[in-house]
């Protein structure tokens, strides 16, 4: 029997795109949000995953702490997706998995899988771009939340801010759709 053991490999570009930012406090949420956004356009543009990202921010100062993408189709792995990903790199770069400090900022309401991981990662808030409904209008299965699942964040202290920027949050997923993006 063969054992595997899930690797993720970003997109070389998205490393030299945060190694600009890496540091940089963005004050406001509108701006950190507005980032994941940005950056998951960029993932549309470059043909490199779906049109989400994520990163973690200090609660502290706001500095940029790391950033996922979601590379679901370039992996082959369902988990891959945008908000795992930026968790699994602050996990990889802190050397720890309690994220506690931490704020996720993600391009888009997360999904029910994403959901559980950010409950899991020990985060101390999510701000979020995209309602859930952009997603799914777009035709992306995002599972079956709860109604309340932001109370169920909070019950375990976990801050959650959004949706925020409106329908600029759409941009990524209009753009998925204009070229073709596959539906997974």
């Amino acid at each position: 029997m063969e054992c595997f053991v899930p690797e993720i490999r970003i997109p070389e570009w998205l490393e030299t795109y945060a190694e600009k930012l890496y540091g940089q406090p963005l004050p406001s949420p509108e701006e950190r949000v507005r980032l994941t956004v940005e950056l998951a356009a960029e993932n549309v543009r470059r043909g490199t995953g779906g049109p989400f990202a994520a990163a973690l921010f200090d609660c502290e100062n706001r500095r940029l702490h790391s950033i996922g993408i979601n590379v679901v189709l370039s992996s082959g792995q369902s988990f891959a997706h945008a908000e795992m990903t930026a968790i699994a790199a602050a996990q990889r770069k802190t050397g720890r998995i309690d994220l506690a400090g931490f704020e996720l900022v993600s391009s888009c309401e997360p999904c029910v899988m994403c959901f559980g991981g950010i409950l899991w990662s020990g985060v101390s808030a999510l701000l979020y771009g995209a309602p859930g409904r952009m997603a799914a209008e777009t035709g992306f299965d995002e599972g079956d939340k709860v109604p309340d699942w932001h109370n169920s964040l909070e019950f375990r202290g976990i801050r959650v801010c959004g949706p925020l920027l409106g329908e600029a949050a759409r941009k990524p997923f209009e753009l998925y759709r204009k070229l073709g993006g596959v539906i997974y």
